[in-house]
């Protein structure tokens, strides 16, 4: 189903779902009368706060779905020496709208599912996060500076993932519905008909965003050449770039390793169990039994990071996991870039 809203009635849609449920979007508010950098995805309270013209996040709508140090329990020491354990409860409750995710951040949302609903260890956390939430999306028109999506076809456009999408026309959205959810929020009498001049703006609005994008990698001749080049190699003029911080793991959307940690007080009577998320760029990550490191430099470490998003992910679930956001590239303080190595590898070189 295809509608289209004009912006002038997106205030009075934002209302009408805000009556329903919570919404979490893109927003610049920070603390106080302090603003971000970039839009993080946060409650929105005010209709004047979402932020739906931007470009990128820093943090994606991963931390949504799968936030960093989650509490799974909390235990506390008895007089009499025992210990009570109580779990704690996922705090999603009630059906939450995410309004604004690009087409590669809803993309990720469906690769993670492969990992956490389809996969043999199953999350519930993030399985009731995605059952109680409608998404929102909305194309990108400009992409970013460092965007490659294209090369995994998780933007600037997507054909599935979303309740509703919309595409900026300048006074109006077109409105895409591509699930039951979207369009029962289609039936509200402020979205008008979509013509066929409103498809072809669309159309045509997509084109040039698709034009602005770089050519798009050769994802088969780089999966052959991972296999035949020498990476300690072809790798290392990166290597030398890494300070090993995990910014990069930290802002991506598909990245989901996670460690479990203790945090208790000093005398250790009370404390919570947390997942938080790991880095497999962190010295530790790849440590075993015995202080064994397999991955004990930065050269392994940076290999095992290309391995795994254009190699390990293909063989464990049919995905290069990498959507082209670009984040890995804007958030590295020695300017490494993952695009560059693809390109590398890609040539053969």
């Amino acid at each position: 189903m295809e509608k289209v809203l004009s912006k002038n009635n997106l205030k009075e849609f934002f209302e009408d779902l805000k009556g329903k449920y919570e919404i979490i979007g893109p927003s610049i508010k920070g603390g106080g009368t302090a603003n971000y950098s970039y839009p993080t995805f946060a409650s929105i309270n005010q209709f004047e706060d979402l932020v739906l013209d931007y470009t990128t996040t820093m943090v994606s709508p991963k931390s949504i779905f799968f936030p960093n140090n989650q509490i799974l329990y909390q235990y506390n020491k008895r007089t009499d020496g025992n210990v009570n354990v109580v779990d704690i409860e996922d705090e999603w409750k009630n059906t939450k709208v995410i309004f604004g995710m690009h087409p590669c951040d809803i993309n990720s949302l469906l690769y993670l599912d492969k990992v956490f609903l389809e996969g043999d260890f199953k999350n519930d956390r993030f399985q009731n996060k995605r059952k109680k939430s409608i998404i929102i999306g909305i194309t990108c028109n400009k992409p970013h500076n460092s965007c490659f999506c294209n090369t995994f076809g998780s933007g600037p456009d997507i054909d599935k993932g979303y309740d509703l999408l919309l595409t900026d026309l300048g006074s109006s959205y077109f409105v895409s519905a591509a699930t039951k959810k979207g369009r029962e929020l289609l039936s509200a009498e402020y979205f008008g008909e979509a013509t066929k001049v409103h498809k072809k703006k669309r159309d045509a609005t997509l084109d040039k965003a698709k034009k602005a994008l770089p050519r798009e990698l050769d994802l088969e001749k780089i999966a052959t050449n991972i296999s035949n080049l020498n990476l300690d190699e072809t790798l290392a003029d990166f290597t030398g770039l890494c300070f090993t911080c995990g910014s990069c793991n930290m802002v991506c959307p598909t990245c989901h390793c996670f460690s479990i940690v203790e945090k208790t007080n000093p005398d250790h009577t009370q404390g919570t169990r947390n997942l938080i998320w790991d880095s497999c760029h962190f010295e530790k990550f790849a440590t075993i039994a015995g202080n064994v490191n397999v991955r004990p430099d930065v050269k392994s470490r940076f290999k095992h990071r290309v391995l795994d998003k254009f190699y390990y992910d293909v063989e464990r679930y049919g995905n290069n996991f990498c959507i082209g956001c670009g984040r890995c590239l804007d958030f590295c303080p020695g300017h490494m870039s993952i695009l560059d190595a693809a390109l590398k590898i890609e040539e053969g070189k």
